[in-house]
C-alpha cells in the first residue's frame, strides 16, 4: 500500500541499489519495480475477482497512486482493464 522506491527494496536487503538491481536481474530476470509493479497487479487481481471493492480502493490498496495509472497499467500488462477483467470472470460463472 506504501510507496516503496528502490533505496526502500536495497534496503530491505541491505544493499546498495546497483548490487539491489543486478540481483533482482540474476534471479528474477527484471528490475525490482518492476517485479513490485507485477505483484501489485497480481494482488489487485485477487481483489477483483474476490471482493466486490471498489477499483479505486482496490488500486490503493495494492500501492498505485491513483486509479487511473493503475487502470492504464493493468491495461497494459493484461489488455483489459480492472472492470473487463472483473466483468469477465463472473460471466464465466
Amino acid at each position: 500500500m506504501e510507496k516503496i522506491s528502490l533505496a526502500d527494496i536495497a534496503a530491505a536487503g541491505a544493499v546498495g541499489q546497483s548490487k539491489c538491481c543486478k540481483l533482482f536481474a540474476r534471479f528474477f530476470f527484471q528490475s525490482p519495480t518492476m517485479y513490485l509493479t507485477q505483484h501489485r497487479l497480481s494482488k489487485s487481481m485477487e481483489l477483483l475477482l474476490n471482493t466486490d471493492l471498489p477499483i479505486i480502493e482496490i488500486a490503493l490498496s495494492v500501492g498505485f497512486g491513483s486509479a487511473s495509472y493503475y487502470t492504464e497499467t493493468f491495461r497494459k500488462w493484461m489488455g483489459k482493464t480492472p472492470s473487463e477483467f472483473r466483468k469477465a470472470k463472473f460471466s464465466q460463472d
